[in-house]
């Protein structure tokens, strides 16, 4: 049974682009777009959330604290003078402990305590209080300076309610005096404000994180666009080039109607015997376009050569073995990627180092140019020409089987094996590695200069 071909579209000589075939396409730069910009953009709208909301945060302990502060001087100011901070006699203290006492529980203070301009301590309402706190040392250092300091205590130092407590020392400032002459110490329960608080910091992150996704929509729409366009270009680019090899393969097989849409068939099989290869699937595109093009420099061999019906002569092979570098330099100002002018050049070089025309060897061969090779020679030996019949596809199998090695690189002939095993009939199916025919075995070393 022959290997048969799919019939080739007339208008395309047989060619289509693999993407609309193989397996499924990668995502594509708009998805890929869209996936890691939108990742970014939440990352970004979710840090600038948070940023913005400790800023607000900041602002409104700010402002809670000032409040604090004009509020303890408003109930203190009426009841103490500039004597009583500056170290007072005996008799006096008991006016400050009582101004102290009736501070606590008004403006949510729940401790005060009241420090000297030389950092001591001249009332405190806890009774463990020590006559000098260093851990507050730097903090009553710049509140003697006149700067009004803020800040959060843990929870579990709260003293009632459970809730967040802040600590805002307030510079004592008197008229005509440089420097504080003394600094409240208060702590304020925050448990009315810190609902509030923490409702505005969520507004605030969840406004800042929608204002980013709608300006990221805005972008994607913008981009949408654009990759719409795009792709219409890379449409375009691809059928004009689609329009190019089937010129040059159109114009190849109206000079030799005798292996005309050889080069198809070429092509079919040659993807086939890729993706059993397991390539990456460029590869496999590299590969099926090389196996239209190989015979395209073809075109600049005479006619009474191309079409001679008798075998060769040595000077006419040596002619015809020109095709392979002459389609390398057709193909050389064309803008496609250079595996598959090489695939081209090289499609008829040997396993073993004798083809032409660079004498490669082994690996040094392109891929590309190896599978179209094993391709070419069964298309050429299955396929009826002027001076010789149509092999059986089983002796051409036989024949390429026992070439491995020698002409042809094995591990593509292993895959062609497989392909063609199941593209033939089981009934028909042959054992491969049975000894070839005495008459293949003479047609073994032309395989490289098959017409």
């Amino acid at each position: 049974m022959r290997w048969h071909a799919i019939d080739a579209d007339r208008r395309t000589n047989g060619f289509q682009p693999l993407a609309s075939s193989g397996p499924p396409r990668r995502a594509t730069l708009l998805r890929r777009f869209t996936l890691v910009s939108l990742a970014t953009t939440i990352a970004i709208g979710v840090l600038f959330g948070l940023i913005i909301a400790r800023l607000v945060e900041s602002f409104a302990l700010r402002q809670q604290a000032r409040a604090t502060a004009d509020e303890v001087m408003e109930l203190a100011a009426s009841r103490l003078v500039v004597e009583d901070f500056l170290q007072s006699p005996a008799a006096r203290r008991s006016q400050v402990e009582r101004a102290m006492r009736e501070l606590v529980g008004k403006a949510n203070i729940v401790h005060v305590t009241l420090w000297s301009d030389r950092a001591r301590i001249l009332y405190s309402d806890e009774p463990q209080a020590p006559d000098r706190t260093p851990a507050v040392e730097t903090d009553i250092g710049r509140a003697l300076k006149g700067q009004l300091q803020w800040s959060l205590r843990p929870v579990r130092q709260a003293t009632r309610g459970g809730g967040p407590v802040m600590e805002v020392l307030i510079p004592v400032m008197v008229s005509g005096m440089p420097q504080p002459v003394a600094v409240y110490q208060v702590l304020a329960d925050l448990s009315g404000l810190a609902p509030a608080l923490a409702r505005l910091i969520w507004s605030v992150q969840i406004s800042v994180v929608l204002s980013v996704l709608v300006l990221y929509a805005a972008l994607f729409t913008i981009v949408r666009a654009a990759s719409g366009d795009l792709e219409g270009k890379e449409s375009a680019l691809r059928w004009a080039f689609t329009g190019i090899i089937r010129s040059l393969v159109n114009a190849l097989d109206v000079r030799d109607m005798a292996t005309a849409h050889h080069s198809s068939r070429v092509a079919e099989h040659a993807v086939k015997i890729a993706r059993a290869m397991r390539i990456p699937e460029a590869t496999v595109n590299e590969v099926q376009v090389a196996a239209f093009l190989h015979d395209v420099g073809k075109i600049g061999i005479p006619d009474h050569i191309l079409l001679k019906p008798d075998a060769l002569t040595e000077e006419e092979r040596a002619i015809v073995e020109r095709h392979a570098a002459l389609g390398y330099d057709i193909l050389d100002p064309v803008a496609i990627p250079e595996g598959i002018k090489l695939a081209v050049r090289h499609s008829h070089e040997r396993w073993d180092g004798r083809g032409y025309p660079d004498g490669l060897a082994g690996d040094a061969i392109p891929l590309a140019a190896r599978i179209v090779a094993v391709v070419d020679a069964y298309e050429a030996l299955t396929t009826d020409r002027p001076y010789r019949s149509a092999r059986p596809p089983r002796k051409a199998m036989e024949e390429i089987k026992l070439s491995a090695g020698t002409q042809f690189d094995p591990q593509v002939v292993e895959a062609a094996l497989r392909v063609w095993k199941r593209s033939v009939d089981r009934r028909g199916m042959l054992v491969v590695g049975q000894a070839a025919s005495h008459e293949a075995s003479q047609e073994r070393h032309n395989f490289g200069s098959v017409r």
